[in-house]
């Protein structure tokens, strides 16, 4: 008996479909059918047009359909530094002279993440974890654009004016506001839209809070469940100062205190002892990686002696940029020059860029492939470009030679976000103005008038 096709939302073709699943199945003149934001087939274009009549159609000629990336560790407002820091120093947080975070009005950390979060959909980044002061405004940015992120706050005491001159001044007051933002961000905002909005917690790195603080992360952390973000082994200074607060390194320190497991994903991972290396292996940590930002500073993480040892390794911008594409380069280059041979390949770093992000931070049934039953995160980059050309695998240009400006469509939870490289949901250029004008006015009060 002849059957008839089936009403969907939307279905979605490509010349090329990328899964990036566990088989690595590619469907060239592919298609995505999408109902009630999940993905519900997937396979040649001519077999899903005749099993599904859609209320409306993506047109992918001339495109390469891909799961959308998964950033697992970023601050969006830090866009203000952007272009400046990299000259200056390294973490805005330490670093004198420039806009600090405690400067920042809860409108400023929203027209900041605005703009952040324009970037990364912007570069095909699907999913975000970002955390900062105001994080009900980052929050409320990443609402409005169509963005999944999983959100957290700045949790931290040591007062931030006398970090920036290398002091470190604990203060319960702050570390209580701190707790308090973040509690208040999950009221209300976790869950949100069925789940595209998630929150966490976040202490901001060992040094930067106090035992005391970090005891009080752990209890709450516990009794919300999720994961928790932090900076870890990140710079020397924060090295030096756990050593000669408790004696102890800074994964030893998490260790002691019960937060160094398999829900925590650690940025940077950089200035680790081998014991330090080992202890995270066997914790199954999670390693937010930032090659880009790692090396401007001239550093390299021991990623392959953490991997080999155990953690799981996810990629992350961090915000020196929202393109995901370029840290993949930059973490192949980065571990060939440390490890001295051909150690990482193109498709395991697309891996940690999709679905071993998306596993880390509990979306791994979620998002992070192409496949039946996973939500619609879908990116569409323009094949016709010449950073795309010749495709021959379709991993290897993608990683090696394309770039997140290559992204054309981008496609949230089932619903068109970007189009033709212009936000759908918000007006863009807007968005970059009134980041300026925030830009301006800040860099001002820091003694740095902006060019113009």
């Amino acid at each position: 008996m002849y059957e008839q096709p089936k009403p969907c939302d939307l279905l979605v073709t490509s010349d090329l479909v990328l899964t990036l699943d566990a088989s690595d199945r590619t469907f060239r003149d592919g298609a995505i059918t999408v109902s009630d934001r999940t993905i519900v087939d997937i396979g040649r274009a001519d077999e899903l047009r005749a099993r599904w009549t859609p209320a409306a159609t993506i047109e992918g000629k001339g495109r390469i359909a891909m799961p959308g990336l998964v950033n697992v560790h970023n601050h969006t407002p830090l866009m203000i530094t952007r272009g400046m820091i990299e000259d200056i120093g390294f973490a805005p947080m330490y670093t004198p002279g420039i806009p600090q975070g405690h400067w920042l009005t809860e409108e400023d950390a929203y027209a900041l993440s605005s703009l952040g979060m324009y970037e990364l959909l912007r570069a095909g980044c699907t999913t975000v974890v970002d955390f900062y002061r105001y994080p009900s405004a980052c929050a409320q940015a990443a609402a409005e654009l169509g963005v999944r992120a999983v959100m957290a706050g700045r949790v931290h005491d040591a007062e931030p004016g006398a970090l920036a001159t290398g002091r470190y001044d604990y203060s319960r007051a702050i570390g209580e506001a701190s707790l308090r933002e973040n509690a208040e961000l999950i009221e209300r905002w976790n869950g949100h839209d069925n789940g595209r909005i998630r929150c966490d917690w976040a202490p901001h790195a060992p040094d930067t809070c106090s035992d005391d603080l970090l005891r009080e992360v752990k209890k709450l952390a516990d009794a919300h469940g999720g994961n928790v973000h932090t900076h870890l082994s990140q710079l020397p200074l924060e090295v030096e100062t756990v050593k000669a607060r408790t004696g102890l390194t800074p994964p030893q320190l998490l260790d002691k205190l019960g937060l160094l497991n398999d829900r925590l994903i650690a940025a940077h991972c950089i200035h680790m002892e081998r014991a330090d290396i080992e202890l995270c292996g066997k914790a199954k940590i999670t390693v937010a990686h930032a090659p880009i930002g790692n090396a401007r500073g001239g550093r390299i993480a021991p990623i392959m002696e953490l991997r080999e040892a155990g953690a799981r390794i996810a990629l992350c911008t961090d915000t020196a940029s929202g393109d995901l594409i370029e840290a993949m380069r930059w973490a192949i280059s980065m571990q060939r020059i440390n490890r001295q041979g051909n150690v990482l390949d193109a498709r395991t770093v697309l891996d940690w860029g999709t679905r071993q992000g998306a596993e880390a931070i509990g979306l791994g049934d979620t998002v992070g492939s192409l496949e039946i039953g996973k939500r619609a995160d879908i990116v569409l980059l323009d094949s016709r470009s010449p950073t795309l050309a010749p495709l021959v695998d379709g991993y290897g240009v993608l990683v090696h030679s394309a770039s997140g400006h290559d992204v054309d469509t981008v496609i949230v939870d089932g619903r068109l976000v970007l189009s033709g490289g212009r936000l759908t949901l918000a007006d863009g250029d807007a968005i970059v103005a009134q980041a300026q004008k925030v830009a301006n006015t800040l860099w001002a009060r820091a003694g740095r008038q902006p060019i113009g």
